[in-house]
């Protein structure tokens, strides 16, 4: 009888403690972060949050017009993006052809921008006109490859619009106003480009590529994430629902999450707008299960 009754105990542990294993959850078990798993009960390190890890942005002023953008800006442009793999994020910003749209006007007269093509690295003080030299003005900057904060977006297909989760996180104590801009960039689409052809003629076949199509709230510089002061450990997270156009095909499109901050330019004494931090989208690996 006792033996019966030592098997029957040993069988319900056994059992007890194959119910507790099966009941184990892989997943991301930060609360704030925008894949979190409630149902989770161990950490796998999937955890869509920002990391500290900074990247430049790099831009190309242009138009589909504009005979010198074809001739020399695209291909000194897409020089640049290549020799700077990794370590930038590009951006080419149209104005009056058949790309362009409120934002990217904002952008251009932001800056004031009088002449095209304009090839920009941000927080460079100059523009350029190689991609030599904007490659070394982005390895300049990634001197210091750490950013004081930075974004992550994820970019979910939901049939007639995406949904656009953007999260947003200090890595020291930062002091001023912070803003985060989730832009829709599209690659692959074909219009014809001035100055692109032979001897300078149109190219009726020409691709261009890191096309800035609007942003998530429909204004240049986005939402303040960051009133005054933000410390380590703070993470903001905000979703937006952007409808889709016509002209974007889902294979070709992505986001670009750019951390700003705005505060007094030393010399000037004017507020102004700075690039802080970018990512893409594209770098968060959603085929991961949470």
């Amino acid at each position: 009888m006792k033996n019966i009754y030592v098997a029957g105990m040993l069988f319900l542990s056994v059992a007890i403690f194959s119910s507790c294993a099966k009941e184990r959850i892989d997943g991301c078990t930060n609360p704030y972060a925008l894949n979190f798993n409630p149902k989770a009960s161990d950490d796998n390190g999937t955890c869509w949050v920002p990391t500290s890890t900074k990247k430049v942005m790099i831009g190309d002023f242009t138009a589909t017009w504009c005979g010198p953008c074809g001739d020399w800006g695209a291909p000194n442009f897409e020089g640049a993006i290549r020799l700077t793999e990794g370590l930038s994020e590009p951006m080419a910003i149209h104005t009056g052809d058949e790309m362009s749209n409120p934002v990217a006007d904002e952008f251009h007269m932001y800056y004031g921008i009088t002449g095209i093509p304009t090839l920009k690295v941000w927080n460079a003080e100059n523009d350029f006109s190689d991609s030599l030299s904007m490659a070394a003005a982005v390895n300049l900057e990634m001197e210091e490859p750490l950013a004081p904060a930075g974004a992550l977006v994820v970019m979910t297909d939901k049939g007639n619009s995406y949904e656009l989760g953007v999260s947003f996180a200090p890595f020291e104590t930062i002091v001023g106003d912070y803003f985060v801009a989730v832009y829709i960039m599209q690659n692959g689409l074909n219009f014809p480009q001035n100055g692109a052809g032979e001897g300078g003629a149109a190219d009726p076949d020409f691709i261009h590529d890191h096309v800035l199509r609007t942003s998530a709230t429909g204004t240049m510089f986005g939402d303040q994430f960051i009133y005054g002061n933000g410390y380590v450990g703070d993470l903001v997270t905000r979703v937006y629902n952007v409808t889709k156009s016509p002209q974007w095909v889902d294979a070709d499109m992505y986001a670009l999450a750019v951390v700003w901050s705005y505060a007094k330019d030393k010399v000037s004494g004017e507020f102004v707008y700075e690039v802080v931090n970018v990512s893409s989208s594209l770098d968060v690996d959603t085929t991961v299960q949470q």
